[in-house]
């Protein structure tokens, strides 16, 4: 496979307002030359385009509009393993990629800040992540704050990976509405907290000094101990609500691993929902969030929906376990929010060939334009790449382990240029084999188009309604003009279509 080296990709929507800025000048224009983005003029590749002079576009707004009623929009993000600080390499990547959402991981740990039942929280623990929540803050960059790591005073095990014993409810609450209560303020402007990573995971089938886990799982247990995590927030979020009325709880990212799990001696992970809606906990929280990975292989085909897996019959890993977490919800008549708080494309076996990476980080290129709109025409409101600093866990981070950005990185920079700003309308029709998605930026319409399967398919677009096609990675491409259409060509990689209505 040749390695992809893209070119830097220009600002989206500096390119069409300019286009726009035109268009009002002179009317309808003919033979505009469009250069391609990350270039110079003179590399620019001509193209007679059409348009009408009421073509509009929404300025640059990356920040999304949090609402009470759990509604998120086009929410771009990342989690970083590394600190954000003003001016760092961390800070100015997620800044360039227009990321409007920053998931904190492993910053705030109970064990630490009281390790003591009756010590006063260590607030001067805190002091680099108050940092970090300015900087973002400063960015207008949204943080997702996971709050787990428990003290053993607190738990079923003396381990760093434990559930809380339930007489210890009453402590977390009070912890939880401290941290609330402190960080909701305009200084920190922390609305969103997520109780738990991976809390369906049993804390017996990984080491028990793992605390990357939210180890709630109890194998034993016919809901895999669901009830006691919903217990638990049926005892916190009332209090986190009234520290800040504008809060949002969510579920900790279930790792959700299949839908039926078929080793007895594990029990059955998958019905740790069902549990906490067992309790009568869906009144307490507001989001479900969930993991979704694929893997890599050398093939040439879409990892995502025919992977092979178990979740396949459920619409493939990203919308299969949507589907099967929203059938538990359905049969409790409850209906929240589902949040991809971690995804990735991994490659397991990189770490021992090396030179397997060119092809994974080609491939990882095509997983931002094809998942997401699918996550949001599936009705997934946020969408968290794990993670932006490299190499991440089995290399798949938007930077490599030199912390140079890799092919992905560009590609979900452009993505958020394309559409991060723009309203989604619905999927869109180009034929068998061929998969589109739809976004509205004032009278323009972009289609994000390619195919399934390693198949081309060629469609032609009028002239009267083409504005411009792009790569994945922002690049300007040269249609072929077939009488009065301009015919692209569609493959697994993924294009931007931009036409008038």
């Amino acid at each position: 496979m040749q390695k992809i080296h893209p070119n830097h990709p220009a600002r989206y929507t500096r390119l069409m307002t300019a286009l726009v800025t035109m268009l009002i000048l002179a009317g309808i224009l003919t033979g505009l030359d469009l250069p391609k983005l990350g270039s110079t003029p003179a590399a620019a590749s001509a193209l007679t385009t059409r348009s009408i002079s009421d073509v509009t576009l929404q300025p640059n707004i990356y920040l999304p509009i949090l609402h009470k009623k759990n509604v998120y929009h086009q929410a771009f993000g990342v989690e970083a393993s590394s600190s954000f600080y003003p001016g760092n390499f961390l800070t100015n990547y997620a800044i360039g990629m227009h990321t409007n959402y920053v998931r904190l991981n492993e910053r705030i740990s109970w064990r630490e800040l009281q390790p003591n039942e009756n010590d006063p929280i260590d607030w001067e623990q805190l002091v680099n992540f108050e940092t970090e929540l300015r900087t973002l803050r400063a960015a207008n960059i949204i943080p997702i704050i996971i709050v787990d790591d428990y003290p053993y005073w607190a738990t079923i095990y003396q381990t760093n990976c434990s559930a809380l014993l339930p007489e210890r409810y009453d402590d977390f609450a009070i912890f939880t509405q401290a941290l609330v209560s402190r960080y909701s303020t305009p200084e920190f402007n922390v609305h969103i907290w997520e109780l738990g990573n991976e809390p369906d995971v049993d804390p017996r089938i990984f080491s028990l000094t793992d605390n990357f886990y939210g180890c709630w799982g109890d194998w034993d247990d016919i809901f895999y101990n669901g009830r006691a995590y919903g217990n638990m927030l049926k005892v916190v979020t009332p209090l986190i609500r009234a520290a800040d009325p504008h809060a949002q709880v969510l579920i900790g990212g279930l790792l959700l691993a299949s839908p039926n799990t078929i080793d007895d001696h594990v029990g059955q992970p998958e019905d740790f929902l069902r549990g906490i809606l067992e309790a009568g906990a869906a009144p307490y929280f507001d989001v479900v969030s969930y993991h979704s990975y694929v893997a890599h292989t050398s093939l040439r085909e879409d990892r995502d929906i025919f992977s092979n897996s178990v979740w396949d019959a459920w619409g493939g890993m990203l919308r299969g376990k949507a589907n099967f977490l929203r059938s538990i919800m359905a049969d409790y008549g409850v209906d929240k929010p589902l949040f991809l708080t971690e995804t990735s494309q991994l490659c397991s076996w990189c770490q021992y060939d090396l030179t397997l990476l060119p092809e994974l980080y080609d491939f990882q290129a095509n997983l931002p334009p094809r998942s997401f709109p699918r996550a949001i025409a599936n009705g997934i409101t946020g969408f968290i790449w794990y993670t932006l600093d490299g190499p991440g866990w089995y290399y798949g981070g938007l930077l490599d382990e030199n912390q140079v950005p890799k092919p992905v990185y560009y590609a979900y920079q452009t993505l958020s240029e394309m559409v991060g700003h723009a309203g989604f309308i619905g999927p869109a029709s180009y034929g068998d084999g061929i998969e589109a998605y739809t976004f509205h930026s004032g009278a323009a319409r972009i289609d994000i188009i390619f195919s399934i399967q390693d198949i081309t398919y060629p469609i032609l677009i009028s002239k009267l309604n083409y504005l411009a096609a792009y790569d994945r990675f922002g690049n300007l491409i040269t249609p072929t003009s077939v009488g009065s259409d301009y015919q692209l060509n569609i493959q697994y990689e993924p294009i931007y279509l931009v036409r008038t209505r």
